[in-house]
This record gives C-alpha cells, sequence and structure tokens, in this order.
C-alpha cells in the first residue's frame, strides 16, 4: 500500500498542555495588559448591542397601504401627531403641495390633529407659507367638521449649515441643530404649542423631502428610538373612542418616516437622500427610472407634485 494512505495515529493530548476551550493565565499580564484586555471585552460587546439596537430599529415593519398618508396614522377618529420639515424656496412649496393634494389622509384634518412644522432659522418664506396652509385647513375643517379643533406649531430650529459656512463650523451649529430637534421630537421645544385636552407626544409620522433639517431631523429620531424614547403616545382620544383604538394608541408615537424626493431629481437622488434611504422607513420618488436604478426600498406611486 502506498504510504500516503497509510494510516497514521495522532500523538496523546497533553491535558496540561493547551487547548481549544481552555481559559488562558491571565495573572501573568501587566495591570496595563489587563485594563486593555477588559476595554476591548466592553468595546467588542458594546459594538455588537449597537449594531443589533440599530438592526431592529432599521428593520421595523412599515406601515404600508395604498396611500403614504395612511402608513404612519392611527385609525379614524384617532389624535394623531404629524411633524412636517420644511426648506427654504422650492422644498417648502413641494411639501404643501403635496399635504393639499396627495395625501388622502391628510384632506381629513382631524386624522392629524397635531401638526408640526419644523423651519430653520431665517427661513421666513416657510413660516409664512405654513400659516397661510393651516388658515386654509382651518377654513376647510370648520366647513365639515365643527367640533374638530386641530392644532398647529412652527418651531424654528437652528441651521445646520449656512450657506457659504465653513466646513471646520460646520459640526457645531450641526449639533446645535440636533439638540433643538431632540426637543421638539421629545416635547420639550419652548415653542411647542399644547392644547387644553391633550399633550402632544412624540410624533406619529414625520415627513420630509430633502432640506438639511430632514436628515438632523431623522437622525435625531434614531438616537431617541435607540434609547427607547419613542413609541409612548401621550395623544388624548376622543370621547367616543372604542376600546380598540384606545388600544392602538398606544402603539402610535413611534416616529415613523417618509422621505419623498424631489420631483426635480428625474435621475439621481439628492444627497439628502442618499443619506437617508436606509434610514427612513419609506423611500418615495416620483419618477420610475429611478426605482430601477436605485433598489428594492425605492417606491414610485406616481408623480405627487401638481
Amino acid at each position: 500500500m502506498d504510504s500516503q494512505f497509510r494510516r497514521t495515529t495522532s500523538p496523546p493530548l497533553d491535558p496540561s498542555g493547551p487547548s481549544f476551550f481552555s481559559i488562558p493565565n491571565t495573572s501573568n499580564l501587566t495591570p496595563f495588559q489587563k485594563v486593555l484586555l477588559i476595554s476591548l471585552a466592553v468595546s467588542f460587546l458594546a459594538i455588537n448591542f449597537t449594531f443589533y439596537r440599530l438592526a431592529s430599529i432599521l428593520s421595523r415593519e412599515s406601515r404600508k397601504s395604498g396611500s403614504i398618508g395612511q402608513s404612519a396614522a392611527t385609525p379614524t377618529g384617532q389624535f394623531a401627531h404629524l411633524l412636517v420639515v420644511l426648506g427654504s424656496g422650492g422644498h417648502t412649496a413641494e411639501m404643501l403641495n403635496i399635504l393639499s393634494t396627495s395625501l388622502p389622509s391628510l384632506q381629513a384634518p382631524w386624522t392629524f390633529n397635531f401638526r408640526t412644522y419644523v423651519i430653520s432659522s431665517g427661513d421666513s418664506f416657510s413660516a409664512q407659507r405654513a400659516q397661510e396652509f393651516e388658515s386654509a385647513l382651518a377654513e376647510r375643517s370648520a366647513a365639515v367638521q365643527e367640533e374638530s379643533v386641530p392644532s398647529y406649531s412652527i418651531i424654528t430650529v437652528h441651521r445646520a449649515r449656512k450657506v457659504h459656512q465653513s466646513l471646520f463650523t460646520a459640526p457645531l451649529s450641526s449639533l446645535r441643530c440636533l439638540w433643538d430637534c431632540l426637543r421638539v421630537l421629545i416635547g420639550s421645544h419652548p415653542n411647542i404649542i399644547q392644547t387644553g385636552t391633550s399633550v402632544r407626544g412624540t410624533p406619529d409620522l414625520i415627513l420630509t423631502n430633502g432640506p438639511g433639517t430632514g436628515v438632523i431631523v431623522i437622525l435625531a429620531s434614531l438616537i431617541l428610538l435607540f434609547f427607547g424614547l419613542g413609541g409612548t403616545s401621550t395623544s388624548s382620544p376622543s370621547m367616543n373612542e372604542s376600546k380598540t383604538l384606545a388600544q392602538d394608541a398606544a402603539q402610535s408615537g413611534q416616529m415613523r418616516s417618509i422621505y419623498i424626493e424631489s420631483w426635480a431629481r428625474v435621475k439621481t437622488l439628492s444627497l439628502s437622500g442618499r443619506l437617508l434611504k436606509p434610514l427612513v422607513d419609506r423611500f418615495i420618488v416620483q419618477w420610475p427610472q429611478l426605482v430601477e436604478t436605485e433598489g428594492k426600498r425605492v417606491e414610485y406611486i406616481g408623480p405627487l407634485v401638481t
């Protein structure tokens, strides 16, 4: 028989020798090495926990339906909180157009009784347009249902980055914007208006279409969700609500997010879109060719700007 096919026996294992399952002796390590070893172990556990927590947040099931407004709205008759991020110029005009024409659930103003508009400092145009939109919405609400008392707030946060601002100072201004957005989401910002019969909790739905502030708002919502500070609704149901709807309210305030890419983005996504694509619950574009180039997470439900 060829020597390469001969059966060989391995030498017996030494019980006192090292093995795969043996615990290394750390008594000979220096104090610095012990601290370093403990630090590496703690860092490894922290990194794994962080990735697990982020994965659980980003993989939560989106509440998809035929209309994008219903994806995060609570049942009809339930008080809900909508947060809209407005940007200067075209972003604001496009967003308000979408709110007035392309969100069926928002055309009944008592569905989202709490509306928060977030604008950047110095953006008086967006504040004025939001007030005009709410005035028209109030007239429509009074004509349809007099008992509904919708409320809204226009909140100004620090601008993340001004035009021509130095890249060295941009991180500081972005942190100030992040702090403001965190206060907006948890309801502690001084500009938030509280109604006499209900308290506004974390938003049920966050809607943005591309301004830089929208990126900060989504990031702030993920930070709150990471630490378990989202998902507890403080919105008050109406008096004639059934027990089922009252139980459903406990699941609101989860800060679901919808990003709507600008109508002007025909072939490629904007910078905000590329950053938020893996972070939002739903990512909607207004041109069908973007679905083919950007993958499964991108949705096309027709043009939203009229």
